[in-house]
């Protein structure tokens, strides 16, 4: 994992501090993903792992709008989340003035669960930063405002 140093400029506790985030070089898209999975060895094409991950997909947005949430093993619960807004009455609320947003998030399970996350990464990381690793080309490191 990348990662870079940064110091908050936020006027609060944190003001000052230098603190650790990573550093994402590219998003991985679905046929891309799917691609890397074939290159693993596995008995199947691009294309069938591009179709099954696409009903995957699919799949996990359909069950968490029926509110269900979805355990992928060793990654994530997905379930819907939504974002509203208040009315000073219950007569007040309607759903399409009050609902700001629909949408699946992902909360870390088993090894990426933030407890567990937190203990192996931070030995690995301090491996890591042992290292001194040299950042990428037009790299830099940010400020929070």
């Amino acid at each position: 994992m990348r990662y870079k140093v940064y110091q908050s400029h936020a006027n609060n506790g944190t003001k000052g501090k230098f603190y650790l985030r990573p550093v994402y070089d590219e998003t991985v898209e679905l046929d891309q993903l799917a691609d890397h999975m074939a290159s693993h060895n596995t008995p199947f094409s691009k294309g069938q792992l591009l179709a099954v991950l696409t009903d995957f997909v699919g799949c996990i947005k359909e069950l968490c709008m029926d509110s269900k949430t979805v355990r992928i093993d060793g990654l994530g619960i997905f379930e819907a989340r939504i974002r509203s807004k208040g009315a000073k009455t219950l007569k007040e609320f309607t759903l399409s003035e009050n609902i700001l947003s629909v949408y699946v998030a992902c909360r870390g399970v088993d090894e990426f669960r933030g407890s567990r996350l937190e203990v192996n990464t931070k030995h690995n990381l301090a491996k890591v930063l042992e290292a001194q690793p040299i950042p990428k080309e037009n790299t830099e490191n940010p400020v929070l405002p």
